[in-house]
């Protein structure tokens, strides 16, 4: 009998130690959902985005409500809920935002996915609230097939600057879209001012005033690009993200060229994150380790043009791809941004926009 016990207890021991075995190589896309529900909030689910991660995510077990709206909407949707989140888990945004929610207490810090080493250094927050997925160049965008390289503009400036393009640029009044936001940070901090209106000089808000000025505005429901394809349009030129050219040239049979301003552009790095309060933290957990892996960025990417900030899934990245994600940064002030970002949007609200 003792006999039998001991090998009964031998195996038991071995399935058990399997299990576990089984479990800790687990990781990146060979983790799997357990059906738990997930809400998700993202700013980066149009396009198709938001169709395909469902779908895909259910092949793999997971079981997800995705809400998809823009950034600042995002963001302030996160800390009306504080009280009662309602998300468990939320993808995108940018670095301003990033650091606004973890001052909030409205994320969780939780330990480093497998794939995290994989991701560009300094791209990961450093404590543990977010870990990058994607970097975003945010670009000025126009069609080649209308506009030649020669007569095209090489920096924003030129948008207010140069008569030739007067109205034939879309000035998008969506201020609380990240895109948008990193668009007019790219701006207002070419100015930065201690002693000025909200730390920008009068120069800076002049620019600002004429920006929106002599720029067309963005028509509620419409793509820019569908604007740049209307031949009734004059809207030749727009704000545009670097994952979207790719596609939106497919659909509307632009060829999209970008300015490339001496002093670089700026670069949104989307991230993934856990909502602090959630109620399924186990999953959440599998998900943030099945989304951000190199396999299913590389998939990402192949489908929506991303540049990811995953270096093995960036060899699966469009070369045009790369190629946007090759013009340096601009050294922006992003703590000047993130404290009057808000503040900025509320005075173009009041005092610029048509």
């Amino acid at each position: 009998m003792k006999k039998l016990l001991a090998i009964l207890l031998g195996i038991t021991m071995l399935f058990g130690m399997a299990v576990t075995g089984t479990a800790e190589a687990a990781t990146g896309a060979d983790v799997k959902g357990t059906g738990v529900p997930l809400t998700v909030y993202t700013n980066s689910g149009n396009s198709g985005r938001k169709e395909w991660l469902i779908e895909r995510a259910k092949q793999d077990g997971f079981e997800l409500a995705v809400l998809e709206e823009g950034a600042g909407a995002v963001q302030q949707r996160i800390i009306g809920e504080a009280a009662n989140p309602i998300a468990d888990v939320v993808y995108g945004l940018n670095a301003i935002i990033w650091n606004d929610l973890i001052s909030r207490d409205l994320l969780v810090s939780y330990d480093a996915p497998s794939w995290a080493a994989e991701v560009s250094e300094g791209l990961n927050d450093p404590n543990g609230y977010y870990y990058a997925i994607v970097k975003q160049a945010i670009v000025l965008a126009y069609d080649k097939n209308q506009v030649s390289e020669e007569d095209a503009p090489t920096d924003w400036t030129d948008l207010w600057t140069n008569e030739k393009f007067f109205g034939k640029y879309e000035a998008s009044g969506r201020l609380t879209a990240g895109t948008t936001r990193n668009v007019i940070a790219g701006i207002l901090s070419r100015y930065s001012d201690p002693n000025g209106e909200l730390g920008v000089s009068d120069e800076g808000w002049e620019a600002i005033a004429a920006y929106y000025q002599h720029g067309v505005p963005n028509e509620e429901g419409v793509d820019s690009y569908a604007q740049i394809a209307n031949p009734n349009s004059p809207v030749l030129m727009c704000q545009m993200w670097s994952s979207g050219v790719i596609q939106y040239d497919e659909m509307y049979g632009t060829s999209t060229g970008v300015a490339k301003p001496e002093v670089g552009i700026p670069y949104a790095v989307e991230g993934i994150g856990i909502i602090n309060g959630t109620k399924n933290m186990e999953e959440a957990l599998r998900f943030v380790e099945w989304f951000g892996s190199a396999q299913i960025q590389g998939e990402w990417a192949e489908k929506f043009g991303t540049m990811p900030a995953n270096e093995i899934a960036a060899e699966k990245a469009d070369p045009f791809q790369r190629e946007l994600c090759s013009i340096p940064a601009q050294n922006i002030d992003w703590a000047l941004v993130a404290k009057n970002i808000d503040a900025w949007c509320e005075k173009i609200t009041l005092e610029y926009l048509p």
